[in-house]
């Protein structure tokens, strides 16, 4: 049961792969359906999942196994494994990191432009100072003290 649990997040992100293979198949098939019946404008209008909506969602969803697996094992009162542990931190890292970028681009333009780079850095500190400290303390209170310490 351990076995399959620490695999739970890689079959997951072998199933968003196949997941993201359809999405792109549909997407391409609505982009010459359109471009077939619209010509090139219509064709531009058509949104095709693109390389960060792919690597976003193959992120969330390894993030997202390894919390359910994190929490599964410790209902069990088990020690969690240390590979699963390892990619909640990665993954839960990177988009931490992603999320952090990504922040100043939902502001309103005009706040953007009001910000400058300066204000921009701040938020992408801020947001990334929270969400990190965040995935860290849950971290260390699914972790157990197998690869982070106890809280």
């Amino acid at each position: 049961m351990d076995l399959l649990l620490a695999h739970i997040p890689h079959l997951a992100l072998l199933l968003g792969v196949g997941l993201l293979f359809t999405r792109m198949i549909a997407g391409e098939r609505r982009m010459q359906v359109a471009l077939a019946h619209g010509g090139q404008e219509a064709a531009e209008g058509v949104k095709v999942l693109g390389v960060r909506g792919a690597v976003r969602t193959l992120l969330m969803l390894l993030f997202i196994a390894a919390v359910v697996v994190l929490a599964a094992q410790v209902l069990r009162d088990d020690l969690p494994s240390a590979f699963v542990v390892v990619d909640y931190l990665l993954a839960g890292g990177v988009l931490a990191i992603w999320m952090a970028w990504a922040a100043p681009g939902s502001l309103a333009p005009g706040v953007q432009q009001r910000f400058g780079a300066g204000g921009r850095a701040v938020v992408r500190l801020a947001v990334g100072v929270v969400v990190m400290g965040s995935l860290v303390i849950a971290g260390m209170a699914l972790a157990h003290g197998v690869v982070l310490p106890p809280l």
